[in-house]
């Protein structure tokens, strides 16, 4: 089960830092949250620039990082924590390697509002509302290149890991990058 790159998206509430987690642990290989890229408008006050532009840069900040272990050598790379707009960037960023997007998500909303408001694993974020609309809009959305979805509306995390690993295992590329989501879409439920 080599990858040049694993994506693991969902919702907030749908279990990403838990499973990334145990699948940097299971697979031994480098792990990268969107978040650790610094945002740095208020630091810069020669620089206009709007949240977007920076949540912009800061993505491709991320994507030269791991596209430079991967040119280093390092497969499995695993990246987390994208908002579901980066995502569709995804098959872009990543045409010519071998990737792929396992993407959590819930059946229920009151389990999203429940592990949101119950957390413990050092994550501050708050608004289950609008984690319960993204939710809906990735359930919703059509399947992007080598994106497998993978509910996960139960706390069995062994379970899910496993089924997680079995989509690793099974995967083959897929030949087409072709994407029919537009980014509007997503942007409809990202705040300003």
């Amino acid at each position: 089960m080599t990858t040049d790159f694993i994506i693991l998206h969902g919702s907030a509430g749908n279990g990403k830092t838990t499973l990334s987690r145990r699948l940097h642990e299971h697979l031994r290989s480098p792990y990268f949250e969107f978040g650790w890229i610094p945002e740095f408008r208020s630091l810069s006050p020669s620089v206009q620039i709007t949240q977007r532009e920076e949540e912009q840069l800061s993505f491709e900040n991320l994507m030269l990082v791991v596209k430079n272990y991967n040119r280093h050598g390092f497969k499995n790379i695993l990246i987390t924590d994208l908002d579901d707009v980066r995502i569709r960037d995804i098959p872009i960023q990543f045409e010519g390697f071998n990737y792929i997007i396992l993407t959590l998500y819930s059946d229920e909303d009151e389990v999203i509002r429940q592990r949101i408001q119950n957390r413990d694993n050092g994550n501050s974020y708050s608004d289950w509302e609008q984690s319960i609309k993204l939710n809906s809009l990735i359930r919703g959305r059509n399947k992007l290149p080598n994106e497998y979805r993978i509910l996960n509306s139960s706390n069995d995390v062994e379970s899910t890991l496993k089924e997680l690993l079995n989509h690793l295992e099974g995967h083959l590329p897929s030949r087409n990058n072709k994407i029919q989501v537009s980014k509007n879409d997503f942007y409809s439920y990202i705040k300003d």
